[in-house]
């Protein structure tokens, strides 16, 4: 179910590069930091779950470590465990803050401040129905697609390319978004295969006169001081 392939999403509106020829552009994609929700395997979706004791000082480390990196502009999604991470790097740095709802986490609707074995009991449909169309069902109680999801996320990281010619942009949020981002990166379309990236670990993508590629991907070197430093081989594809 998590590896299988989506139909590619093009948003035939758009194009992929849009800076101007010979910009170089970096990104930092970075997820927020553990929250108590996290640490309990609970579904957050939209909740604004604030950071645990032990996420406050993984955003205080991730912001150290790319205080050592140029960065022009942050932008990050508008939930406070989002949003505290972003601080945590824009305080190191002469730039702009910026917070965009779009970069929010998928809604997960009735799902939401549930574990993920509540939820298999309470909505075996939902389940079932990803089986065979993973990108087109939406969550149970008025949540988002895969599809829902890639669209905003898309759209605003557009509008970041377009505000941010030419710059050096850490884009604070979740695991989903960090998905569909590495996803248009790798392959132009989402892929739900991809492993969720810990809580504030670092992925870099560039692009090079008009040219995508990943640099790095869930790195978190930084954060060797409390232990956090080696990444997760969990096959887990729904902590949302």
């Amino acid at each position: 179910m998590g590896g299988s392939r989506i139909p590619a999403l093009r948003l035939n509106s758009m194009v992929y590069f849009l800076g101007k020829d010979g910009d170089s552009m970096n990104y930092y994609l970075v997820r927020h930091g553990q929250t108590p929700a996290n640490r309990k395997g609970i579904i957050q979706g939209h909740l604004n779950v604030p950071l645990s004791d032990r996420g406050r000082l993984q955003a205080k480390l991730v912001g150290e470590a790319l205080a050592k990196v140029k960065i022009d502009a942050v932008y990050s999604s508008d939930l406070d465990r989002a949003k505290d991470t972003a601080m945590e790097i824009a305080k190191h740095h002469n730039c702009k803050l910026v917070f965009d709802k779009r970069l929010r986490e998928v809604h997960c609707g009735s799902m939401q401040g549930k574990t993920m074995a509540q939820c298999r009991e309470l909505f075996p449909e939902f389940f079932e129905a990803r089986k065979s169309n993973p990108y087109l069902v939406p969550r149970p109680g008025g949540g988002e697609c895969d599809r829902d999801l890639y669209e905003r996320v898309m759209r605003a990281f557009f509008d970041i390319q377009r505000e941010c010619p030419g710059s050096d942009v850490a884009i604070v949020t979740h695991g989903g978004p960090i998905r569909c981002l590495l996803s248009y990166v790798l392959k132009g379309e989402f892929d739900p295969g991809l492993p969720t990236v810990a809580n504030t670990s670092v992925s870099a993508i560039s692009n090079r006169g008009g040219k995508w590629e990943v640099v790095k991907s869930n790195e978190v070197a930084h954060l060797e001081p409390i232990g956090d430093h080696r990444v997760s081989t969990s096959n887990d594809f729904y902590r949302w």
